[in-house]
């Protein structure tokens, strides 16, 4: 194999790495999702057939002060299982079990993970009002930075820009890929939950789309972060990885022992 062709992310790489970490945390994963988008589910059940025209009784006016309260949730949900996506792959190369959940809890840096969040989910919309193309081209370039965040323990700023330089020279592949894969998984959750009404159904339906794509969107974003870095020569040993997923290694904690 060429230097070249090393130096580009392998689109059949990433899918056979993050179907086998799928395969082997797969309940971990999904019940994670049911969890941690539970109240995203419930919030776009609740606003998913309400119209408001004008504000003229208190209803209009809770319609729509739930929706940056939908917003905020959402932002939290994605940004902390952000977090449990990139323990499971990193687990999955070690060929380790899973932290506890309380480790894995103390180890997800959720406030800026959701400010990340609130930049990309910014930056994207802005991008698709200017004629789409821009909204791509953002997305393409900061997509791998909640992984980044996880993985090296960059800020928001630091990892967006840790993001853009990982990303070039594979910016077509990472546009195919992850962006595809994100925009893929969200067109096929909307397309489930479409032809349903009603609170009650329209949750358990995007609950349960969520719950099985989820993970594929999450798992690719790692995945392509890793690749990317392992290209480039600057993957992190495995033990500073399992740090970062809050498992500590074995010898760190006999070492900690009284």
């Amino acid at each position: 194999m060429s230097a070249d062709a090393k130096s580009v992310l392998s689109t059949r790489g990433v899918a056979r790495e993050v179907a086998a970490s799928y395969r082997s945390h797969w309940l971990f994963l999904i019940g994670a999702a049911l969890v941690v988008l539970l109240p995203q589910a419930l919030a776009d059940g609740f606003l998913s057939h309400l119209e408001v025209n004008g504000i003229h009784r208190a209803r209009d006016v809770a319609v729509l002060a739930a929706v940056p309260i939908t917003v905020v949730v959402n932002l939290f949900g994605q940004a902390f299982y952000a977090g449990l996506a990139a323990a499971a792959v990193i687990e999955w190369r070690a060929h380790r079990p899973l932290p506890n959940m309380r480790a894995l809890l103390k180890s997800v840096p959720l406030g800026r993970l959701v400010l990340l969040d609130l930049v990309l989910t910014l930056g994207t919309a802005v991008g698709l009002v200017l004629l789409v193309i821009p909204g791509l081209i953002w997305l393409t370039w900061f997509s791998i930075s909640p992984a980044i965040v996880k993985i090296e323990h960059e800020g928001v700023w630091g990892s967006m820009r840790r993001s853009r330089e990982l990303v070039r020279g594979n910016f077509w592949r990472v546009l195919w890929i992850v962006v595809g894969t994100i925009l893929v998984t969200e067109a096929i959750a909307s397309a489930i939950s479409a032809p349903f009404h009603g609170v009650g159904l329209v949750t358990v339906i995007d609950l349960a789309a969520d719950g099985l794509l989820q993970p594929i969107e999450g798992l690719v974003i790692v995945v392509a972060a890793l690749e990317l870095l392992e290209l480039r020569g600057e993957l992190p040993e495995q033990a500073e990885l399992a740090r970062a997923v809050g498992d500590v290694p074995e010898y760190e904690k006999k070492r900690a022992a009284p």
